[in-house]
């Protein structure tokens, strides 16, 4: 069964649906492909501005912070050191001591200037617990229950005096009574300036909404989640994740339970994020954004694309489909005018304007049709003069039989008479006329050819009697290979006109051999080697170049004149097949040898 996009669906094609069939989806394909890559530039420009954007959100986030957790502690170093509180640190516990109104006065004022900072509360053995609190909401839990649930006695022995720490009312412990804020509490000891020992905690409170105030950011689709160095989140721009750890949030491909394997974990085919850390607080800052919600403005390209696309698509119909008709109009005047010239109107022209490749393509068919039907015309008169000639030879041959019978019975009578050698070369004359008439055969075998040959050599031995002698020799398996006639002979007539005739002293000799190539297999060599005057070198190149070459023929009627007919008749028959070449030593002989295809027969 054959398959709709088959070569052969495709050759049958017409070449205006062949056009728009390459012109359209290469369009369409170009196009796609530019929008893609735009979109794909747009895309990665979006990121990267969003991540840079991200780091510089990241780091103002962190400067926010830092510059009030600084704050923080230049606060509670402030109190530390305080004269007031010091000597509350000394005093005994049974002395009753209180803070005086001077520094009651200077507290608020800290605190009033520095609205996010929402309470703070001393805690100490040695005196009651002294709270501040700027939006007065709450009050602190006594002393004793602090130290039990927060455990103030192992806080003491540490060896950091300070702590962040968040506090998510009915989530975790709280220091205060009936306040539902989040609170980020930074938790440090106060010690003797003398002795160094640790005599209470100062707690200060920050409302974790005025944190998240300090690196809000205008895009509502940005996320900023603030975390210290063990994974509990301190604050984040919704508020829901404050008090969690970091392995419940869900941007990780796996739970992770330390910041420092943020990078690793995160889902980066989803979201767009910059992670920082603070160099004073060790806090980590997250920034995130939804990858798809910062790429849905690039929609607009999609469908514009797409739009491009379908209006391309018809453009590319209209336009493929005209300039087809371009190509296709000549054409079809071209092949109507085949047509009418193959059912024999040999007087077809086509009229077609310009000299592009359509215009030639008509003007070498019009020299085509005019060319042919010269050459109609030459073989019709061509073969009205061949059969004209050969009424006129059959008309002039004589009867075969009778001039068989005629030479019989004269090599008989001679015979009879006792002319024994007469009558042996009247008997060879004979062979050879029969031979070389063959009933009207172009192709004989071998054997007859030789025997042709044979008969010829005998009647020059006749001639030059000691002066010749000769040698044959035919391959038996070869016996029956079939040639043209009349081709070793020739060949021998011309080794003995020109190579052993100029001869003074010496006997000539002639060898002819048949057998198959041993230097080019599957091919018959046909071997005439003389013992003449050879030539000199100039003479057998110009011989060489006279009969080897393609040239039609021969200047002079020479010894090339035999080669040549013999090579064009090999030619005719075998092709470039057929070889002939020749090699002559002057006063040593000639050799000329045919190399035809034994696969032809």
């Amino acid at each position: 069964m054959r398959s709709y996009l088959s070569p052969k669906w495709y050759l049958d094609l017409p070449i205006q649906r062949k056009l728009l069939l390459w012109f359209a989806p290469l369009l369409l394909a170009t196009i796609a492909i530019t929008g893609v890559y735009s979109y794909r530039i747009a895309s990665n420009e979006i990121v990267s501005k969003m991540s840079v954007e991200q780091v510089s959100s990241a780091r103002q986030a962190i400067d926010h912070l830092d510059y009030i957790a600084q704050d923080a502690l230049d606060i509670s170093d402030y109190l530390y050191l305080t004269p007031e509180i010091q000597v509350m640190l000394k005093s005994d516990s049974a002395s009753g001591s209180y803070i005086n109104n001077d520094s009651i006065l200077m507290i608020n004022r800290l605190m009033v200037t520095r609205p996010y900072f929402q309470f703070l509360t001393i805690y100490s053995p040695r005196f009651e617990p002294i709270q501040f609190n700027n939006k007065g909401l709450s009050s602190a839990i006594p002393f004793e229950e602090y130290r039990d649930k927060f455990d103030y006695d192992g806080f003491l022995t540490r060896k950091k005096i300070d702590e962040w720490s968040i506090e998510v009312p009915n989530h975790s412990k709280s220091i205060f009574y009936g306040d539902t804020k989040n609170k980020l509490l930074l938790t440090k000891i106060l010690k003797n300036d003398l002795t160094l020992k640790p005599e209470g905690v100062l707690i200060l409170g920050i409302d974790e909404k005025d944190i998240r105030r300090s690196y809000s950011t205008p895009n509502d689709k940005t996320t900023i989640i603030v975390m210290n160095s063990d994974g509990h989140i301190l604050s984040d721009t919704n508020g829901f994740w404050v008090g969690k750890s970091i392995g419940e949030l869900p941007y990780f491909t796996k739970p992770i339970d330390q910041p420092n394997l943020i990078n690793p974990a995160i889902e980066k085919p989803d979201w767009v994020f910059s992670h920082s850390q603070s160099s004073l607080t060790g806090w980590h800052v997250l920034v995130l954004q939804p990858r798809e919600d910062l790429l849905s403005q690039l929609n607009r390209i999609k469908w514009i694309t797409a739009l491009i696309l379908c209006l391309t698509f018809l453009l590319s119909l209209i336009v493929s489909w005209s300039a087809a008709a371009v190509i296709t109009k000549p054409m079809k005047t071209i092949l109507s005018s085949m047509k009418k010239f193959q059912k024999g109107d040999f007087s077809q022209q086509v009229s077609i304007q310009g000299k592009d490749e359509i215009g030639q393509l008509g003007t070498g068919y019009n020299i085509m049709v005019r060319r042919i039907t010269q050459l109609i015309d030459d073989v019709y008169t061509f073969e009205i003069k061949q059969r004209q000639a050969e009424l006129k030879v059959l008309q002039s041959q004589i009867n075969p039989h009778f001039l068989y019978n005629t030479l019989n019975t004269i090599a008989w009578t001679a015979q009879k008479n006792g002319e024994h050698t007469v009558a042996e070369m009247i008997y060879s004359l004979s062979g050879i006329f029969q031979i070389s008439l063959s009933q009207g055969r172009d192709y004989i075998e071998l054997k007859e050819e030789m025997k042709l040959a044979e008969h010829y050599l005998f009647l020059q031995k006749m001639r030059y009697r000691e002066k010749l002698s000769y040698e044959m020799e035919l391959h038996p398996e070869l016996a029956g290979f079939k040639i043209p006639k009349l081709l070793i002979q020739p060949l021998i007539e011309n080794a003995i006109v020109h190579g052993l005739e100029p001869l003074t002293d010496d006997s000539g000799f002639i060898q002819v051999t048949v057998v198959p190539s041993e230097d080019h297999p599957g091919m018959i060599q046909i071997e005439i080697t003389d013992n003449g005057v050879g030539m000199p070198e100039s003479k057998l190149r110009a011989i060489q170049e006279q009969a080897f070459v393609d040239l039609p023929y021969p200047t002079n009627q020479n010894e090339s004149f035999a080669l040549l007919n013999i090579m064009n008749r090999i030619r005719l028959f075998y092709g470039t097949e057929a070889l002939m070449d020749m090699d002559s030593v002057e006063n040593f002989g000639t050799r000329v040898r045919l190399l035809l295809p034994h696969s032809k027969r």
